[in-house]
């Protein structure tokens, strides 16, 4: 019962916002921070790149193929979009605790980057890991020498190389047939030994086709972008895609834009109510943290969520008496809200 108590006094008291407090010369104190919570987006698409044979003139005439790649080309295709959150610290929020009697500063725990974790807690420092505008990407194209032997370098013209390698290429598919069929003089041992030929006989016939038809890579990239909400937004354009470049600044018109909409949920009201007589705060706030309702859209690709953001919300201060109380009480701060976790004694 006393817990409740304690817990419905402390939420009477709501404070604005207030600005960065300064630590003065000789001072004593302690800063700290509310957190900040940012947008993290991630734009996962593909990168294909085609590029056309040395015969692909000829591979018609001697494949009889009609898929053929005529021209080097790269595009682009947009596959994904991730939404998440990071939190960091807001410096535009910031507090500061000088010496009080019947608490010590030094009972007070921090994250690295000066966010709140609790009071008389023993808890750590966390380590914060932080990532921005990253891009990463996968399946890197491997440098093939072509797969031609001697006599076809020799061969005089380019006509007469096509020849040769669709010669090679159906001596191939014979001696995959002969093998299969145990038409052979030498049969591989066993099971193993016969996939293994089989195997090498594919890789083979492969390289030696993608000179007439063309070679298809693709890459799989990810893009990512960070955004600190500040307030409702209405279908800002926070970057472009294209289908011949990729990724483009927002102000470039050769993209598709990629929009951002942000509808902040009705906050706590952010107006000063007196103390209970007798009730003294203290100098340490804790955050009722907002929330707001994302919209990410590109085309038919949509992403709706409705995520808490810390610097939506307002500070509350504690009661002084949960600091100074013996035994003394241990409160738990969630870095990355701002807002109690617990109160324990």
């Amino acid at each position: 019962m006393k817990r409740t108590n304690i817990l419905l006094v402390m939420l009477l008291w709501v404070a604005s916002h207030t600005h960065a407090q300064l630590v003065q010369e000789h001072e004593t104190a302690v800063v700290y921070y509310m957190p900040k919570t940012e947008l993290v987006i991630n734009i996962d698409y593909k990168c294909v790149e085609q590029e056309p044979g040395i015969f692909y003139q000829y591979a018609q005439r001697y494949l009889g193929a009609t898929n053929i790649i005529t021209e080097k080309k790269t595009t682009y295709q947009l596959t994904n979009l991730d939404l998440t959150t990071t939190t960091n610290a807001d410096t535009k929020r910031a507090y500061k605790v000088t010496p009080q009697k019947g608490y010590n500063l030094q009972l007070l725990s921090l994250t690295t980057d000066g966010r709140l974790l609790g009071y008389n807690t023993n808890i750590l420092a966390q380590v914060e890991t932080e990532v921005r505008n990253k891009e990463t990407k996968e399946n890197k194209k491997d440098i093939q020498l072509m797969p031609l032997l001697e006599e076809h370098f020799m061969a005089g013209s380019i006509a007469k190389m096509a020849e040769g390698a669709a010669k090679q290429i159906y001596r191939i598919r014979e001696t995959r047939l002969n093998i299969l069929g145990g038409d052979v003089e030498h049969v591989p041992a066993d099971g193993a030994a016969m996939q293994l030929v089989l195997n090498e006989l594919d890789k083979q016939e492969k390289a030696l086709v993608a000179l007439f038809v063309g070679t298809t890579n693709v890459q799989t990239h990810t893009h990512q972008l960070q955004y600190c909400p500040v307030d409702s937004k209405e279908k800002e354009v926070i970057c472009r895609f294209s289908k011949h470049t990729g990724i483009v600044n927002k102000n470039d018109l050769s993209g598709e834009p990629l929009y951002l909409s942000i509808a902040a949920n009705k906050r706590a009201l952010q107006t000063h109510i007196e103390y209970a007589k007798g009730i003294v705060p203290s100098q340490i706030y804790y955050n009722l943290p907002g929330s707001a309702q994302v919209h990410l859209q590109y085309q038919s690709l949509n992403i709706l969520d409705n995520i808490t953001v810390a610097q939506f919300g307002v500070a509350i201060p504690l009661a002084q008496d949960l600091l100074t109380s013996n035994p003394k009480h241990s409160i738990y701060i969630n870095p990355e809200t701002g807002n109690i976790l617990s109160i324990q004694q």
